[in-house]
């Protein structure tokens, strides 16, 4: 099984195969090597529309797609045929399948896009013929490796602080850091590893680092930096819903790891059940030395109370958030 990123590599360099197997849910990467390899394939816009074609798992079938995937191109040399869930496709005649896979046409080229892979014979022998390629979701932890990875894909390095702090205030959303990473390198001036300050100065996280200040100074109660930070994002403009996203899943994990700290489970052990970074458990190891199991899950309390009454208030209440950071450092 191949990586996105090996794959995108490949097919930059002409190396494209007839048949691929995109097995996994994260769109984000189906949709990179789709769109690669229909830039790589169709050098203009009318061929690309006369040759690609995507069918859908659910309304099309078997005949339909094997008679799409041995038909000739026209007004081009090469056909691009997508499948989009596959795995939701009736096989009606499996060995015919088989044979069409055993010898693709050599003017086509199948992606076949499959959520969920069956574990049966059928997707096994088709996972045989194909470049599998890994589109599983990534974890969280994993999150920032990805980040570097494709900075360097673009041909760019990133400090590896500057590829957490990422994460850390953008979230496990493959499509918005890479939206931010494309904002930065396009202000780039220069080939320097991207900084914490080049995301701050050109991407949309500063107003997030904020939010992620006030999270750092809540997990050390620490109320007069807490206040300090609310008046800053009352000047930035920021959302309640988003700051209180931000503290609520960060207070959430505190609790889960609080109550794994209690069943016996050390620091590094909690990280690996909860597939957390090593900055993240740093953080979250800040809480908990600083609040009981009890007073986590009065700080839930507190953040999902807040919450509701503030529903549908576009502008910050200042008095409200100031009071919400003193209800909370002094649990």
């Amino acid at each position: 099984m191949k990586s996105p990123t090996q794959v995108l590599k490949e097919i930059t360099e002409n190396k494209i195969d007839r048949i691929y197997l995109l097995n996994g849910a994260e769109k984000f990467f189906q949709d990179q090597v789709i769109d690669a390899l229909s830039k790589k394939l169709f050098p203009d816009k009318g061929s690309r529309d006369l040759n690609k074609i995507v069918l859908y798992g659910t309304e099309n079938t078997q005949a339909e797609l094997l008679s799409q995937f041995s038909s000739y191109p026209m007004l081009a040399d090469r056909k691009l045929v997508i499948v989009r869930d596959f795995n939701k496709m009736r096989i009606e005649d499996p060995d015919t399948f088989e044979k069409y896979l055993s010898k693709p046409p050599k003017f086509s080229v199948l992606v076949l896009c499959a959520n969920e892979t069956p574990k049966n014979k059928f997707f096994k022998k088709v996972a045989e013929y194909a470049t599998v390629v890994n589109c599983k979701p990534i974890y969280e932890s994993q999150m920032p490796a990805w980040v570097q990875q494709y900075c360097q894909h673009l041909g760019y390095k990133i400090q590896n602080e500057a590829a957490h702090f990422l994460v850390a205030n953008v979230g496990a959303h493959i499509l918005m850091l890479k939206n931010e990473i494309d904002k930065v390198i396009s202000f780039k001036t220069d080939d320097s590893p991207i900084s914490i300050s080049d995301l701050q100065q050109t991407s949309g996280v500063y107003r997030e680092a904020n939010v992620f200040a006030l999270q750092k100074a809540l997990a050390q109660r620490n109320l007069s930096q807490s206040i300090k930070i609310v008046h800053q994002l009352i000047e930035t403009g920021s959302e309640t819903t988003a700051i209180n996203a931000v503290l609520f899943a960060f207070f959430r994990k505190a609790l889960i790891a609080s109550s794994l700290k209690r069943q016996g489970l050390k620091p590094t052990q909690i990280a690996k059940k909860m597939k957390l970074a090593e900055f993240q458990m740093r953080e979250i190891n800040i809480a908990l030395q600083k609040f009981t199991l009890r007073q986590l899950k009065k700080v839930i309390q507190l953040l999902t109370e807040f919450d509701q009454a503030q529903k549908g208030i576009q502008i910050i209440p200042m008095p409200q958030l100031e009071l919400l950071c003193y209800q909370i450092c002094r649990l």
